[in-house]
């Protein structure tokens, strides 16, 4: 596990691994990323890396492990394993849960609950279950808002 400058984490965190080496170091947490109280990092045989300037909301979880709904003899209902990569600057509101495979890009916003199922673009509002586009975020008008702030 890789955990960069400037990182808050308030606890609990949950970490759900498979205890293997390559698992482990497969985390990564950019610089000055904030998780909120009960982020849950479920890493098995896989990969989770959160970029940068990156506010997660309490009660996120990240599942990179899914099976399918058929019970076969034998088998089971199987596992799939993928990789979970959030972008620079990402904001993930309480309750949200980021399922396998998803790609969150830079500066998206995941609204309060919403269950992530596909790949999120840069500057895009997303909510619901599942997650859809709710609107592009204006990057001018939010930098002269910053600006007029600050």
């Amino acid at each position: 596990m890789t955990v960069g400058s400037g990182v808050t984490i308030i606890g609990p965190l949950s970490l759900e691994l498979s205890l293997n080496e390559e698992t482990i170091r497969g985390i990564t947490i950019g610089d000055n990323a904030y998780l909120n109280a009960g982020t849950r990092l479920a890493c098995r045989n896989s990969r989770i890396s959160i970029g940068d300037d990156v506010q997660i909301g309490p009660r996120v979880s990240f599942e990179t492990a899914t099976h399918g709904i058929v019970f076969e003899p034998d088998l089971g209902r199987g596992l799939d394993h993928q990789e979970i990569h959030v972008g620079d600057k990402v904001w993930i509101g309480a309750g949200a849960t980021i399922l396998p495979g998803v790609t969150i890009h830079e500066a998206a916003v995941i609204a309060a609950g919403a269950v992530v199922a596909k790949d999120v673009p840069a500057y895009t509002l997303v909510g619901g279950v599942p997650a859809r586009k709710i609107k592009d975020i204006d990057i001018a008008s939010t930098a002269q808002r910053q600006g007029a702030i600050a």
